[in-house]
């Protein structure tokens, strides 16, 4: 068996789940049972949300070990999903190393939503959260609207490799201040029910889920750096908001 393939594909899977929105107790269970199911009975693996070491010893008491830097984190449920049913079905009948290094591959490649289609749902999700928050169909248009424009603003933003706090800084910033001017403008909207119900795109909902459940997982390392991510996205969102608020002179 080639080792050194089985370790890079084990190390590839616990990337692709972390990077996608997998909680801290996922990826290293996954990995475990992967290295498992290929005969290596104490490997050793730990990970947290941006590094991920993986370490195992053969047949002949060689070890094999690697690190993995996780620089880029978001949401992808159906890749965890993919991931998931395919380490069950590897655990359950172990494939050669190279055939499951295709069948990764092959998920990790896989079509996403196109970009109009995700400028689209951050348009619907604006515009349902508004109308939640009490916002009226105008309201629910306007906020369609922001959505709209923050999506294209967030993924500029991500193509220049900007730190995640100075996105949605700037990304709460813009919503704010289409929804105030809006109001200056003249329109009859509320303009805290449209930059409430836009911001629903940016309030971290996996990363707190996540927190929660890494810390009762008992992995309080990984549950504590998902709660400070969490805070400071919060304090982002706040912080551009203010901004907004404070150089278009509006009451608060």
């Amino acid at each position: 068996m080639d080792y050194q393939q089985l370790l890079n594909t084990v190390m590839q899977t616990g990337y692709i789940l972390l990077k996608n929105g997998a909680e801290i107790y996922r990826v290293e269970e996954s990995m475990q049972r992967l290295c498992q199911a290929y005969g290596l009975e104490k490997p050793e693996v730990f990970a947290i949300s941006s590094c991920i070491i993986l370490g195992f010893q053969d047949e002949e008491g060689q070890n094999y070990s690697r690190i993995k830097r996780v620089l880029e984190r978001g949401t992808d449920l159906d890749k965890v999903e993919k991931i998931n049913a395919l380490c069950r079905e590897v655990c359950a009948d172990p494939p050669p190393p190279e055939v499951f290094a295709a069948r990764l591959k092959e998920i990790e490649g896989g079509r996403r939503y196109s970009f109009p289609w995700q400028v689209a749902a951050f348009s619907v999700i604006s515009a349902g959260f508004t109308l939640l928050f009490g916002g009226s169909g105008l309201d629910a248009l306007l906020a369609a609207f922001c959505g709209a424009a923050l999506k294209p603003l967030v993924r500029l933003m991500e193509n220049w490799k900007a730190n995640f706090f100075f996105v949605n800084v700037t990304g709460s910033a813009l919503v704010a201040a289409i929804a105030l001017g809006a109001m200056r403008l003249g329109m009859p909207v509320q303009a805290d029910k449209v930059i409430i119900g836009t911001l629903m795109n940016l309030v971290p909902g996996v990363a707190l889920t996540n927190f929660m459940r890494d810390l009762m997982a008992g992995d309080f390392i990984a549950g504590m750096l998902k709660l400070t991510e969490a805070l400071l996205i919060a304090t982002a969102i706040a912080l551009g908001t203010g901004v907004s608020f404070w150089l278009l002179r509006a009451p608060v």
